[in-house]
C-alpha cells in the first residue's frame, strides 16, 4: 500500500514517466521568468515619456495541458501585463506606439483592425523584450469611446511551472483585480 502511495504521490507532482521528458525540455526557472518579464515590463514603462500612471499588475501563469497519461504538465507561459489609468486619445496613440518601436527596435510587429459591428478599433503592438521575454501593447477603442483603453504586458515560454502566488508582488503599481473600471486619468499631454 506504501508502494502505491508513493507512486501516485510522484505521479501527481511531475516524477510520472511522461512528465520526465518536462524535466529534460530547456526551459526557464521561475525566478528567471520573472526577472525577465520585470525587467521588459519596467523598461517599456521606463521609456514612455511624459510618463503614464497604472492601474498595476498583475501575473498570470498558464500550466500547459495535462499529458495523455494524466500527469500534470511542468511547463507553463507566464504573464504579466499592466493596466494605463491615463486616458489616452486616439492622436496620441501614434506617439505611443513610435516610442515603444524605438525601444524595442526593428523586429516590431503593428496591427490595427477595425472589428464587429460596434466597429471596436484594436492596436497591437508586438515586439522582442528582455531575454527571452516577448512585449505586447494592446488597446482598444470603440466610437462611442473618446480614448483608448490600454494594456501592455510581457510573456515567457517554457517557464517550469509554479503558481502565480510564488511570483510575488508585480511590478509596476498595485495588484489588478480585474475590476478596474476603463481609464479615469486625464493627462495634458496624453489625453488630448
Amino acid at each position: 500500500m506504501a508502494v502505491l502511495a508513493t507512486g501516485a504521490g510522484l505521479f501527481y507532482t511531475g516524477y510520472g514517466p511522461m512528465a520526465l521528458k518536462d524535466r529534460g525540455a530547456p526551459q526557464l526557472r521561475p525566478e528567471e521568468a520573472k526577472g525577465q518579464l520585470d525587467d521588459t515590463l519596467r523598461t517599456a514603462v521606463g521609456a514612455i515619456a511624459p510618463s503614464l500612471a497604472y492601474f498595476g499588475s498583475a501575473y498570470v501563469v498558464d500550466r500547459d495541458p495535462e499529458h495523455a497519461d494524466g500527469e500534470p504538465s511542468l511547463l507553463s507561459q507566464v504573464m504579466v501585463s499592466a493596466r494605463l489609468r491615463t486616458k489616452v486619445a486616439p492622436a496620441k496613440m501614434p506617439v505611443l506606439l513610435d516610442q515603444l518601436k524605438q525601444l524595442w527596435g526593428e523586429k516590431c510587429k503593428f496591427q490595427d483592425d477595425i472589428v464587429g459591428s460596434a466597429a471596436k478599433r484594436y492596436v497591437q503592438l508586438n515586439c522582442p523584450g528582455r531575454g527571452q521575454a516577448g512585449f505586447e501593447l494592446l488597446a482598444v477603442n470603440t466610437p462611442s469611446d473618446p480614448f483608448f483603453d490600454v494594456s501592455i504586458g510581457a510573456e515567457v515560454t517554457p517557464v517550469r511551472y509554479q503558481p502565480e502566488k510564488g511570483y510575488g508582488p508585480a511590478p509596476v503599481g498595485g495588484r489588478l483585480t480585474g475590476h478596474e473600471a476603463g481609464p479615469d486619468l486625464d493627462d495634458p499631454y496624453w489625453s488630448h
